[in-house]
This record gives structure tokens, C-alpha cells and sequence, in this order.
């Protein structure tokens, strides 16, 4: 009887043992092993680097292109200074050659132009203002940089500087042609007409 108990006793031992270690090695399949979350956290870093070089590849090929257009943004802005520069010098000429037709011409005739100095004060003034668009826009070439902290409002400073050089230079020759309209209507066609004087009818840059 006792080696009967002393049996049913082991075999109750056993039996507890056996249940603690199926719950042990179910826990820890449960959690992971800790060599599969190394191989997990290895996937995820190799996925992240891959992404990261994908962006970076991505950045260079964006600075590759901006620093193209950079330079190309560089000789818009010599051109456009150079082309501003002799169409400013034309006008002026031809401006300068309207006031002397008229000091000379019309007021020695005893003809005089009852606005003739704010039109002049306009000429001066939209001169001025083809001065002033050219060196933003000029500023605004030298200072563009890829590097910087936004090329592209830069960019598009840039566009919005040359439009404004154009119609300032636009707004210039209108004010020369106004000044010719003036003198025009008190000069009359025989006289304009005169062999030697300038033709104040003619529009600065070409006729329209």
C-alpha cells in the first residue's frame, strides 16, 4: 500500500513538472525568440535604409537639376540687363531728341505745350523705374542659389522681376510717346514736316 502512494505521489510530480514546462515554452513561443526579433529588427532596418537612400538619390537629382537651372537663370539675367540696357539707351535718345525739336523748334515759334514739364517729370520718372526693376531683378539672379532656403520662391521672384522690367520699359517708351503726341498737336504737319527736324510723330522703338 505505502509503494502504491508513493507512486500515485511521483507520478503527481511529474505531472506537475510536465504542465509547467509546456506553459514555460509556450510563453516564450508566444513572445519570440529573441534570434527571430533580431532578424525582424535587421528587416526593418535594411528597409529603412533603402528608403533613405532612395530619398537621398532623389534630393541629388533635384540639386543636379536646380543648380542647371541656376545657371541658366544667370545668363537670362545678363541678357535681359544687356537687352534693357540698349532699348533704356534708345529711348533716352530719342526722348532727348523730342526736347531739343521742342526748346529749339516749337517754343522759338512761340508754340509751347501746356503740360510739356509733367510730361518730361513722367519721362524721368518711368526711367527711373526701368533703373530700378533691372537691379532687383538683377539682385535677385546673383542671389539665387540651390543651397539657399527656397530656390523655388526664388524662381519665381525671379519671373515676376523680368515682367516687371518689361512693363517698366514698356511704360517708359509710352511716356516718350505722349510727350510726342503733345508736341505733335501744337506743331502742325507743314512744319513737322520741315527738312532737318526730327519727326516727333515716330515711336520710339519702331512704329505702331
Amino acid at each position: 500500500m505505502q509503494n502504491f502512494s508513493a507512486r500515485i505521489r511521483y507520478l503527481v510530480q511529474v505531472g506537475i513538472f510536465v504542465s509547467l514546462f509546456v506553459l514555460t515554452v509556450g510563453t516564450v513561443l508566444a513572445v519570440g525568440k529573441p534570434s527571430d526579433v533580431g532578424a525582424q529588427n535587421n528587416a526593418t532596418d535594411q528597409a529603412e535604409q533603402v528608403r533613405q537612400q532612395a530619398k537621398t538619390r532623389l534630393t541629388e537629382a533635384k540639386l543636379r537639376a536646380c543648380q542647371t537651372r541656376e545657371d541658366a537663370i544667370k545668363k537670362r539675367a545678363s541678357r535681359l540687363a544687356q537687352l534693357a540696357t540698349n532699348m533704356e539707351g534708345k529711348f533716352d535718345n530719342h526722348a532727348q531728341r523730342v526736347e531739343e525739336y521742342y526748346t529749339l523748334k516749337v517754343v522759338q515759334s512761340g508754340k509751347t505745350v501746356a503740360n510739356y514739364e509733367s510730361l518730361v517729370a513722367d519721362i524721368d520718372a518711368k526711367k527711373a523705374a526701368v533703373a530700378a526693376a533691372l537691379s532687383a531683378a538683377q539682385n535677385t539672379a546673383n542671389n539665387f542659389s540651390c543651397t539657399g532656403d527656397d530656390p523655388k520662391g526664388q524662381l519665381t521672384q525671379f519671373r515676376k522681376d523680368m515682367q516687371a522690367v518689361k512693363k517698366a520699359l514698356k511704360d517708359y517708351r509710352t511716356s516718350i510717346k505722349n510727350l510726342i503726341v503733345a508736341v505733335r498737336s501744337v506743331v502742325g504737319t507743314t512744319e513737322r514736316d520741315t527738312k532737318g527736324s526730327p519727326k516727333p510723330t515716330s515711336s520710339p522703338g519702331g512704329n505702331e
